[in-house]
């Protein structure tokens, strides 16, 4: 019993690690945001280049090369965001771009040279966006797509309540698709490696296994979904708050960062909590 216990304890808590590590590296981007830029309607931009810095920094092959990446010291730089060093030796100039409303104003800088030194990774979006006109004007230059959605980089923009209220029930929207989707990931992962187990010690059948595997998945992905909104609502909140009480600097910024990993652990428990209560 005691073993069935520790194992349903186990699953209750999946959702509770992806809520926690998931928000709480969100707040270590936000916060290095506002570090770099403050308080600003572009925040998302900025956002976008930290997000694209830690993706390669993260990758194991960039790892094992010693490949490394670091944003250039101003924010303000016109055409290079990020550096991409190895051995001490820039190996790779990147101008990050989440300018889906100006499309047309980066072609004609592409089209006069602003970009010939370096590469351009935009946000899916805007990537899309760039290489229809690349193609269309007949423009030699190469747009990469840095995976990473406007609607993400909005969301955390509000989040770190730069945006306030505008747009925050579509920035709530996209946090909570985003969410649930890697939510869904976690909770699947884990409840199809406690299923083998279960599976090996003969404590259930296959088919008691894969709905186990489906109701899992769905309670994560439902609970994260709550929690990115919750967390993006949060943030926000507390940034209006302090702006009407006329707070700034360091105690604002912690308030801003810390709200929304409360909010998105609270409400992803409660969730989840309800949900596996409906099937015990």
């Amino acid at each position: 019993m005691a073993h069935k216990n520790k194992k349903n304890n186990g699953n209750k808590n999946a959702h509770h690690y992806h809520n926690v590590g998931r928000n709480a590296y969100e707040a270590k981007v936000i916060n290095e945001s506002l570090q770099r830029a403050g308080n600003n309607p572009q925040l998302k931009g900025i956002i976008h280049e930290v997000l694209i810095k830690d993706s390669i920094n993260a990758n194991p092959i960039n790892i094992a090369k010693g490949v490394s990446a670091s944003l250039t010291k101003s924010p303000n730089a016109k055409t290079v965001d990020i550096v991409v060093s190895k051995g001490g030796k820039v190996i790779q100039r990147i101008q990050a771009k989440d300018t889906l409303q100006s499309v047309q104003k980066t072609i004609n800088r592409i089209r006069s040279g602003y970009y010939n030194s370096s590469r351009i990774v935009a946000t899916h979006e805007t990537a899309q966006k760039l290489t229809e006109q690349v193609l269309k004007h007949g423009v030699k230059k190469s747009i990469q797509s840095s995976g990473i959605s406007t609607n993400t980089t909005k969301a955390l923009a509000s989040k770190a309540g730069v945006l306030g209220t505008t747009g925050l029930s579509k920035a709530c929207l996209a946090a909570a698709k985003s969410n649930a989707v890697t939510g869904a990931v976690v909770g699947t992962g884990f409840a199809v490696v406690q299923g083998l187990v279960d599976l090996i010690d003969d404590e259930k059948d296959a088919g008691e296994v894969v709905l186990d595997i489906g109701r899992e998945s769905a309670g994560c992905a439902l609970s994260a979904a709550g929690a990115g909104a919750a967390a993006t609502a949060a943030g926000s909140a507390v940034a209006a708050g302090a702006a009407t009480l006329g707070l700034t600097g360091l105690a604002v910024t912690t308030m801003t960062v810390a709200a929304p990993i409360g909010a998105a652990i609270l409400v992803g428990s409660v969730i989840k909590s309800l949900w596996d209560d409906i099937f015990d």
